[in-house]
């Protein structure tokens, strides 16, 4: 009998307790409408001292727990408390889905989203690192892919490197292979440098995009995940975009960046294009039609910035220490292959005997057709290009006066 009564007596109590719980929530869920923050904290906090983990409501409290130190943190910021804004967001940071929900991937997904969102709130009051450290806690909980457009802005405005655990939270640093990597501007003996490295060091072929075609070839997360933890060579037509940067950051890429004189690259990609690469264009409709003054107009106009971008990008990224960078040039390329290939392979602490080395030079070379780039040929540009076309490319310089352009001629 007595053991009976304590039963009625727990299961009374329980009920107390769970009456008591549901008032406050309705409490806290009144006030939280209210755009009374601060009410809603006192009455969710009590709510979940009352709960343990295992029971079914306590993860619905934390979101709205943390629903309402968003909303607070948003007022104290805009009001110039900073200091209860910090306060209240390491409080926010703490919070944890422990119980039933945490094998809920959409509840996972809500509950990291307001993180976010507090995320955009610090970006928004000039407060980057607050912004950054909300990111990774959002990432932390459901890495989903509109995390990293957040991550991006967060660590740009920061100044701080990408780590791995932001892009790809199952990998440790030491699973991932070496990669080398070849920033490259099109028309700059990339296919060759490419194929004479895959051979050289054994490694895999990697192309690091979602899909070849017009131009653009951005670092694809999933695809540089899926190489991670091999040894890969990589050739791209890629701009040092803080995206870009980022995933070379994380995943630990030291770039080569390989160019060309411009005009000769220019002149060179004419020849591409009427080869049938114009197909793969925006202007696929137009260029059969026109003439080889035209042609040339239309890659000036369509192209050559791109070019200018793609040095003053990587010189920046090299500038501000985000990167370590190797460069090289075409010409160097086609004036020394051994030793250009040998610096390469010392950048990323390899090496390679010159006289096989030379051999193999002689092998590749005679793969014309798949590399295109045989014995290479400079100053092409001035001879193929009018000296009003050649003065239009010189002029795009003059929107990076800080960028020394020497690299590709101008």
């Amino acid at each position: 009998m007595q053991q009976g009564a304590q039963i009625i007596e727990g299961t009374a109590q329980r009920a107390d307790i769970y009456s008591t719980v549901q008032q406050e929530v309705e409490f806290g869920t009144n006030a939280l409408k209210r755009k009374d923050p601060e009410t809603a904290i006192t009455f969710f906090q009590s709510a979940l001292e009352k709960l343990s983990v295992e029971q079914p409501f306590y993860d619905h409290l934390v979101h709205n727990l943390l629903l309402s130190y968003k909303l607070l943190i948003e007022q104290r910021l805009k009001s110039g408390d900073t200091a209860t804004s910090l306060d209240f967001l390491r409080a926010a940071l703490r919070l944890e889905i422990k119980g039933e929900m945490a094998e809920d991937s959409g509840f996972l997904q809500k509950f990291a989203g307001e993180y976010q969102g507090l995320s955009v709130i610090f970006l928004q009051s000039g407060w980057a690192e607050q912004s950054l450290v909300c990111c990774r806690k959002a990432i932390s909980i459901f890495p989903g892919a509109g995390s990293y457009v957040n991550l991006t802005n967060a660590l740009t405005a920061a100044g701080r490197p990408a780590e791995l655990g932001d892009l790809a939270p199952d990998l440790r640093p030491e699973d991932l292979g070496r990669h080398i990597f070849i920033a490259c501007a099109p028309k700059s003996g990339s296919t060759f440098l490419k194929n004479l490295l895959v051979d050289l060091t054994g490694y895999r072929d990697a192309f690091m995009v979602y899909s070849p075609g017009q131009f653009e070839q951005e670092i694809y997360l999933p695809t540089l995940r899926d190489t991670a933890c091999i040894d890969t060579v990589t050739q791209q037509h890629c701009r040092a975009s803080d995206a870009n940067i980022h995933l070379m950051q994380a995943f630990r890429i030291r770039p080569v960046v390989l160019v060309r004189n411009i005009l000769d690259s220019v002149a060179s990609l004419v020849d591409f294009y009427d080869q049938g690469a114009f197909r793969h264009s925006y202007f696929r409709g137009e260029w059969p039609e026109l003439g080889p003054e035209a042609k040339t107009d239309l890659l000036i106009d369509n192209l050559a910035p791109w070019f200018l971008q793609f040095v003053a990008s990587w010189s920046l990224a090299e500038k501000d220490d985000r990167l370590d960078v190797h460069w090289l040039t075409y010409e160097d390329l086609i004036a020394d292959k051994p030793g250009c290939v040998l610096r390469v392979l010392e950048f990323y602490g390899l090496g390679a005997a010159r006289r096989g080395l030379e051999q193999r030079i002689v092998e590749i070379e005679s793969q014309g057709r798949k590399n295109r780039f045989n014995k290479g040929v400079a100053g092409r540009g001035k001879r193929c290009l009018s000296e009003k076309q050649q003065e239009r490319i010189r002029a795009l310089a003059r929107h990076y006066p800080t960028t020394d352009f020497s690299r590709i001629g101008l």
